[in-house]
């Protein structure tokens, strides 16, 4: 499966994708990744079903290219 990452997702197009992607049921075929420039650490959101476990720094290039 595909790791997807996601940034700005609480934002007010961020969250209508998230709505979105899971009436589409999108997010059983990938692995979200979620960063953030404020949480990271602390326990990610969980979409359509999907643990991601934790919020990822977005400033962390390295991160970002996996």
């Amino acid at each position: 499966m595909q790791n997807v990452g996601f940034i700005g997702w609480r934002g007010m197009v961020g969250s209508v994708l998230m709505d979105r992607m899971v009436e589409e049921n999108n997010f059983a075929n990938i692995n979200p990744v979620f960063f953030t420039t404020s949480q990271a650490g602390q326990k990610a959101p969980v979409f359509g079903g999907k643990d991601a476990g934790e919020l990822k720094n977005a400033f962390d290039i390295e991160e970002l290219k996996n």
